[in-house]
């Protein structure tokens, strides 16, 4: 991914004389997008330049402690072992400033569900979704086959609440430390329970890029097992707002099936770890990922320090290393970027707070390990 300064915006905030303003028959507060020779040169307007925050990211990790974790993968080890071993040099690794995350385990126990009754006819005897079906005349999702919450609260309320790393690493892996495999594999709830804590984690700090992370090495074993029914959880959190991706992990064969929550999800496809191979290093490349895919390419933009913002002198600049800068023009949101060239938009028109660039620049971007992109203030905005 393009460094971007570790992802830092370059900021001009003195405005540019008018005439690097004006364009010929335009009004002097747009670009004319580059299509007609005339782009403006948005990095020669900056005469004083600032260093802008990053997007923070915040990551709710829901790690799978079924007993089929304690399975041998190659190398040595179990799946449980290299797996909370790759998410903790995942967490003490260098360069995470501006990341949060956050672990619940599944399955837990039972926590106190509202469910109107063990025993039941048909299944809204039952009182709650998560609490039914009703087989044999029991409520069976009202504990799950194997003991385990079928309940989604009690996998929204975290075992290590999401916080900044490095200062979570220590009591996410002292957390870690404390689980072992031994449950079944309830899913439906704990995907159930992981967005909805990223979605009110979400609404708490609305500046945040906030996702959830499915971590697991088997198809669910308990309370609703239907794989449609679960890939439209994570369709339903994708289309809500606010809207929360699903990113999925799984560990061992034959885990396709996991790709459809992810897609569901927003994310395209799982990333799968082959236990035959390095399972530890394969989990750590599949979360570094998350955490590149997850920010994507979405800046914050940064204020003037004098006077108030001009949305329409703002200026996105790709400088490749070794090449020429290209100054990105704004398209006015995602629907009208190029399908094979270069823009951005805000994502709010009437009040932007951050700058996302279109598929086909992020593409490009985050293939650059070593350009960076400049955002630049007080220059006529080019406009595709």
């Amino acid at each position: 991914m393009a460094k971007l300064s570790a992802l830092l915006l370059l900021v001009a905030i003195t405005a540019c004389g008018p005439s690097n303003r004006s364009r010929p028959g335009g009004d002097d507060s747009h670009g004319d997008g580059g299509n007609n020779g005339n782009t403006v040169d948005a990095p020669a307007c900056a005469t004083s330049i600032v260093k802008a925050d990053k997007i923070p990211l915040d990551l709710y990790v829901m790690l799978d402690q079924s007993s089929s974790m304690s399975d041998s993968v190659s190398g040595g080890g179990t799946k449980w072992s290299t797996v909370t071993s790759a998410l903790g040099t995942f967490l003490q690794q260098p360069g995470l400033d501006g990341v949060s995350v956050g672990i619940q385990y599944f399955g837990v126990p039972h926590g106190g569900a509202t469910c109107s009754s063990l025993s039941c006819q048909v299944d809204s005897d039952c009182g709650a979704t998560a609490c039914g079906p009703c087989v044999a005349n029991v409520c069976v999702g009202f504990f799950g086959t194997s003991g385990d919450s079928c309940t989604a609260s009690d996998y929204a309320t975290a075992a290590v609440e999401i916080a900044p790393l490095p200062g979570a690493a220590s009591p996410l892996v002292s957390s870690m430390g404390m689980h072992s495999p031994t449950t079944g594999t309830p899913t439906s709830a704990a995907l159930q329970g992981a967005v909805d804590h990223a979605k009110a984690w979400k609404q708490a700090h609305p500046s945040d890029a906030v996702v959830a992370v499915l971590a697991t090495d088997g198809d669910p074993s308990e309370c609703d097992t239907s794989l449609p029914n679960i890939d439209a959880i994570a369709a339903a959190a994708l289309a809500g707002t606010p809207s929360i991706m699903t990113f999925v992990i799984g560990v061992g064969p034959s885990l396709t099936s996991l790709n459809g929550i992810a897609a569901a999800g927003g994310t395209m496809q799982a990333f799968l770890v082959d236990t035959g191979g390095n399972v530890n290093q394969q989990f750590l490349d599949a979360m570094n990922a998350i955490r590149h895919a997850a920010l994507g390419c979405v800046y914050q933009i940064p204020l003037p320090t004098d006077g108030a913002p001009d949305y329409n002198a703002v200026n996105v600049v790709y400088q490749p290393m070794g090449g020429n800068a290209q100054t990105f023009p704004r398209v006015m949101d995602m629907a009208s970027c190029p399908a094979n060239g270069n823009g951005w938009y805000y994502d709010n028109p009437a009040n932007p707070t951050q700058i996302i660039l279109c598929p086909a620049s992020c593409t490009l971007v985050e293939a650059d390990m070593t350009g960076e992109i400049d955002v630049t203030l007080g220059c006529a905005t080019v406009i595709l």
